[in-house]
């Protein structure tokens, strides 16, 4: 590594100050070095204080970087600045034979891909993740994605203290708009049957950034912090959705779920094949189906498909 990245590793992983003699002594180098390498860092975007009496520390910043994800994840994680989306680097690297599980970040992506063929919108300042897993890890394959939702709503609670609301199956609310958006996908073993990997790909409306939100989006979408300023890091709330889903996996969780299922007991539109039925959102099953009754009277069990709330 280069003097700015061995600076950057030795400030992260020290708790305290560290002198300009000290940081020269360990990467073996002068204090002027070390001196254009916080520099450095900081036109990177890194807040590096300096003090004569203590010496260099790495502030709270939020900069994505292979060297933060290596810091902040408990998993392999791999960091893109821009990307077509997460989702499709993940695939390419389990296609390339990649040990998983492991982590994809990006700060942009140029084709986010959101649930039924839907675009997702990605400009800088959101949380862009996706996660491959083993399906030896995943005892209950279909409820996959409702436990993706339900981590990622503990994540953002934990970290923000932001109230989360599941609009059934995956999309998650704040203040009555979508702020985070889900998509699963599994890769079947063809000699074996059943599933051998499964990728879940996470978009979290951080801060709002410079670039424009699309007309049509303007009254569906939620920015947790619209004003910017986020005190939560993107690699912060990345490193924390990945352990919650890694662990909310072995729990039995289909309760919390239910409660945070927003729409039960709501009038909806259950939309199939592009055909719309008026129904009301009875109950979530053990099995995170959604069970519905239509103005008919008739009842069904919905294990997929879209669902929109009638006002």
């Amino acid at each position: 590594m280069n003097v700015k990245d061995e600076l950057l590793s030795n400030l992260l992983h020290s708790a305290s100050p560290l002198s300009g003699t000290e940081l020269a002594d360990r990467i073996g180098c002068s204090r002027m070095a070390i001196s254009k390498g916080a520099s450095a860092l900081a036109a990177d975007g890194y807040k590096i204080s300096v003090s004569r009496s203590d010496g260099y520390k790495l502030e709270k910043s939020d900069v994505l970087s292979q060297q933060i994800l290596e810091h902040v994840f408990n998993i392999p994680a791999f960091y893109f600045p821009v990307c077509e989306s997460t989702m499709t680097e993940a695939k390419n690297l389990v296609n390339r034979g990649t040990s998983v599980p492991f982590a994809v970040v990006a700060s942009r992506q140029e084709r986010g891909r959101g649930r039924l063929g839907r675009s997702f919108f990605s400009p800088e300042g959101g949380v862009y993740l996706s996660i491959a897993l083993p399906g030896t890890s995943i005892p209950n394959p279909d409820m996959l994605t409702t436990a993706a939702s339900l981590a990622v709503s503990r994540s953002i609670e934990a970290l923000t203290g932001l109230e989360c609301a599941i609009k059934w199956v995956n999309d998650i609310y704040i203040h009555g708009r979508k702020a985070v958006g889900i998509l699963t996908e599994g890769l079947v073993n063809m000699e074996e049957g059943g599933l051998d990997k499964a990728i879940i790909g996470i978009g979290v409306n951080l801060q709002k950034g410079d670039e424009k939100v699309p007309d049509e989006l303007k009254d569906k979408l939620i920015y947790l912090y619209p004003e910017g300023n986020s005190p939560v890091t993107r690699s912060e709330l990345a490193a924390r959705i990945t352990d919650e889903i890694l662990s909310v996996l072995d729990e039995d969780f289909i309760d919390e779920y239910r409660s945070r299922c927003f729409i039960l007991g709501s009038e909806i539109t259950v939309i199939k094949n592009g055909i719309g039925r008026d129904a009301v959102a009875l109950d979530v099953d053990d099995k995170a189906g959604l069970v519905v009754r239509y103005s008919d009277g008739s009842t069904e069990t919905l294990s997929s498909g879209e669902v929109t709330l009638r006002i």
